[in-house]
Parts: C-alpha cells; structure tokens; sequence
C-alpha cells in the first residue's frame, strides 16, 4: 500500500503515515516514547463536566470549580489547573466592572435634572449639543473608571 494512498483513505497528511512507519520500524510500536511532564490530572470526562458546570455557573471561581469537581467527580486538582482548562475552552476570567454607587444627593439630583427637563420638546431639544467624551481607565487591581462628561449647551449650535 502506498503511503500517500494510506493517508487520504484515512484523512490525514502524507507526513502522518510516514513519521508513524518510521515510528514503527525503529521501535517496534506506533505509540510515542515517554516524555517529561506531570501525567495528566483529569481525563476527558472532567474536562467535559468543568466545562458543563462552569458555563450554567458563570460566576463560579475557580476555587468552588475545584471543589466541586472533587466532590462529584471525585478528582483531586489544583487551582491553576482549573483555570488552564477552562482556558483551554475559551473561558477566561473578568472581573465584573465595579463603578462607584450613587449617593443619595446624587439620586436626588438625577432626578431633579430628569424632571426639570422632561417638559421639553423636541425643538427645545434641538438647541443642546451633548458633546460626551468618555475616558476608560481601568486599573486591573483599583477598578477605578474614570468618565469624563462635558455639556455644552449652545443655542447658535444647529444655525
């Protein structure tokens, strides 16, 4: 049988049927040889059930991923290796955005603003010129934003 024959019949690269003979006249076997790294933790299994439960859990951390996946399935890994499989599925880490909460005296004035404004037409409206430049800055660690809003009312705007 020809090798190029070989591996279209079985879908794969020309390449792949010859590394594999050469593999096998000099070893004896198809299989590779033993390499250094830790064996592998979890097995397909688990990966399947973290990334099942991580998806329907979205907020869970990697430490309650961890334990879960110790409890059911009974597998013992660490936090990292957690956050490598999830990686591996594309699901990555954020932080959720974390924005300063309103004071009172600024719900207070939000709404003053709303209902002073809220009689206006669309003429009336047609005279402001809302010019917003917004300033993302986020720190990975402060979570600081800054928003930089600038109102300028001008009624020669739209002349």
């Amino acid at each position: 049988v020809v090798q190029g024959d070989l591996a279209h019949e079985l879908g794969v690269s020309q390449s792949v049927i010859s590394t594999l003979a050469s593999r096998h006249r000099t070893t004896g076997r198809v299989r590779g040889r033993p390499r250094s790294g830790a064996p592998r933790v979890t097995d397909r299994n688990d990966d399947q059930y973290l990334r099942t439960y991580a998806l329907r859990h979205r907020y869970a951390t990697a430490t309650q991923l961890q334990a879960r996946l110790r409890d059911v399935r009974g597998t013992r890994v660490s936090r990292q290796t957690i956050r490598n499989r999830l990686h591996r599925f594309g699901l990555n880490a954020r932080r959720p955005l974390q924005v300063t909460p309103l004071t009172p005296r600024h719900r207070r004035e939000r709404l003053q603003w709303a209902l002073d404004h809220v009689t206006l037409t669309i003429q009336q409206w047609s005279t402001v010129l809302y010019r917003l430049h917004s300033a993302f800055k986020m720190f990975r660690r402060l979570s600081a934003i800054e928003l930089v809003f600038n109102f300028l009312i001008s009624s020669t705007v739209f002349e």
